[in-house]
């Protein structure tokens, strides 16, 4: 916690600024397309605000950048020190490749030729995992320049194949068409025809974009020409361009074509001009051509001369060249011991800190099995002293358990007594009920055989139809079989859904069975629809009920009217109570 605490409290005091931040992403969103722009928004931070290292070190690389591609030639490190101080230990791939680019510029605008080559050497070692190809091109372009400088073709003309591939890739044919012609030389140079064609091939797919590129490609193609094309092709290439069509290094090309093509005073004429110009001149060419022409002048003393100092600048180049090779291959030995004493350094560091982690791991493990004992044997008194308890109210439980067993038992017998008592009852009430229907059935019978002659037949049909849905009703009663009540059933079904014919057989029967209960209602003038609706209240059903059997929304006002003839208040009794009533009175 204490550990978390302190990271948390430096985290938070070494917080960088977020305005600061958010212009220095904005200056590196357009630094490739507007450096100008990008130049200004760095030159107008206060660098009094920069608190961080790594914040100090963005904008010391990206001012470096702006200052760079605005053509700002520096020599000093002054403003990429901060970014050298942090990012080449701490950095990301792509932070440490730009770093060491910038620096190994530096290092070539100084004239520090020997320090540039190493450090962009460094800058390519450190593109794995990078994602600035961009950048990778431009040190490749860089180290290349460089190792021309060195007469070193081989790895010139890698450099610019490889920085071309890379251009191709994002469309930055300008910068392609540059690194091909270079390419070109170097091929050319090296007398290796088969990659010179190749590349030559696809030199003439470009145009070029300005003047200085296109007397850059009029130069490297009259090399070409010269060294690994014929005569012919050299003669007519010469008779086709103009003079002002090639730059200084051009011109000493030219020159060499007029000394193979035997022209030595027009060559001479073209050597002294170019010399006399004051531009900057591969002087070695320069030299290796002018001894040829003086030569084939005749001059064989100035020849001897241009050639003894020809030779000694040349071998103070091999001279150079291998030194830089030696100092080169040394400060890698260098490096490579430096790495690999750190890595020694970061091992026992990093076993080192694991010791430590391990004996407090230990420690703490020790004490934790400490605690962890001592609590055990607090949680073993515990647990004797919870048993102890358990046990007591175990022994409570089951005494209850065999009292709440026993009452369980005395009300299952009280049960079984009531339930023997209810089946008694039921038997009993079941015999009564077959006694009432014995006796409304022998009624019904005693009716028809004893009057039959002053009952109307449809009252007669009625009242047998109720017999022997009477009779099915008792047999089913008695002998508990359902066959005897389907025949019920039955009747019952297709006389109800007549609602007019049982309505009206219903009154029948209780005209016949019940006749003072229809003469009352007669007498107080309710019509037969009436009647039938009251004989239907008679029968036990309730208000709902005749309501959903009728199926008539009117029966309301039939019960509004039959009220009204009665004499029943609304608000003084049910008229199916009133109905019932009636027919136990009458």
């Amino acid at each position: 916690m204490l550990v978390a605490f302190i990271v948390a409290s430096v985290a938070v005091s070494c917080g960088s600024n977020p305005e600061i931040d958010r212009q220095l992403t904005k200056a590196e969103e357009i630094m490739e397309q507007h450096p100008d722009s990008a130049y200004m928004l760095l030159n107008g931070i206060d660098k009094e605000t920069l608190s961080t290292k790594k914040e100090k070190a963005r904008y010391a690389l990206l001012m470096s950048m702006a200052l760079d591609k605005n053509y700002i030639d520096t020599t000093t490190f002054d403003v990429l020190q901060p970014a050298i101080d942090y990012y080449l230990d701490n950095g990301t791939p792509d932070e440490k490749l730009r770093t060491y680019y910038y620096q190994g510029r530096i290092f070539q605008n100084k004239g520090d030729e020997d320090d540039a080559i190493n450090t962009f050497a460094k800058a390519i070692d450190n593109t794995v995992g990078a994602k600035d190809s961009l950048c990778i091109a431009r040190t490749l372009v860089a180290q290349g320049g460089l190792y021309a400088n060195l007469y070193d073709f081989g790895t010139y003309t890698n450099c610019h194949l490889k920085a071309a591939k890379i251009y191709k890739k994002y469309s930055y044919d300008y910068y392609e068409f540059d690194c091909l012609l270079n390419a070109l030389n170097g091929a050319t140079i090296l007398k290796n025809k088969m990659l010179a064609d190749s590349i030559y091939n696809i030199c003439t797919s470009f145009t070029p974009v300005d003047e200085y590129q296109s007397r850059n490609f009029n130069g490297h193609k009259l090399t070409y020409i010269i060294n690994l094309g014929t005569k012919q092709d050299l003669s007519e290439i010469i008779g086709k361009q103009k003079i002002d069509s090639y730059n200084a290094n051009g011109l000493l090309n030219l020159a060499l074509g007029y000394n193979i093509l035997g022209d030595n005073i027009h060559a001479k004429q073209l050597l002294d001009e170019v010399y006399e110009s004051g531009n900057k001149i591969d002087t070695l060419k320069y030299q290796a051509i002018l001894v040829t022409v003086l030569r084939d002048l005749g001059d064989y003393q100035k020849a001897f001369s241009t050639y003894w100092d020809y030779s000694h600048k040349q071998d103070s180049i091999f001279s150079i060249q291998f030194e830089r090779k030696q100092k080169f291959i040394e400060e890698k030995h260098d490096l490579e011991l430096k790495a690999q004493e750190e890595a020694i350094e970061k091992s026992k560091i990093f076993w080192r800190s694991i010791g430590v982690i391990v004996a407090l791991v230990l420690g703490v493990i020790i004490l934790l099995l400490i605690l962890r004992s001592n609590k055990a044997k607090k949680e073993l008194a515990f647990q004797k002293a919870k048993s102890a308890g358990l046990e007591n109210e175990r022994l409570k439980t089951e005494s209850e358990k065999l009292a709440l067993e026993k009452s369980r038992l005395a009300l299952e017998n009280e049960n079984l007594q009531l339930e023997r008592d209810n089946k008694a009852l039921e038997a009993e009430n079941l015999a009564h009920r077959v006694e009432i229907l014995e006796n409304e059935s022998e009624s019904l019978k005693n009716l028809i055989a004893n009057t039959s002659e002053e009952i109307p037949l449809e009252v007669q049909s009625a009242i047998k139809v109720r017999i022997e849905m009477l009779n099915s009703l008792l047999a089913g009663y008695i002998t508990s079989n359902e066959q005897y009540e389907k025949p019920y059933d039955t009747w019952v079904k297709e006389l109800t859904d007549n609602t007019e014919e049982f309505m009206n057989s219903n009154r029948l029967a209780f005209q016949v069975s019940h006749p003072r209960f229809i003469k009352y209602f007669e007498k107080h003038s309710l019509t037969v629809e009436e009647i039938n609706y009251v004989c239907l209240y008679a029968i036990g059903l309730r208000g709902k009920e005749v309501g959903n059997y009728m199926k008539k929304r009117s029966h309301v006002n039939i019960s509004s009217a039959i009220r009204k003839k009665l004499g029943i208040d609304k608000h003084e009794t049910n008229i199916g109570i009133y109905v019932r009533k009636l027919l136990k009175s009458l």
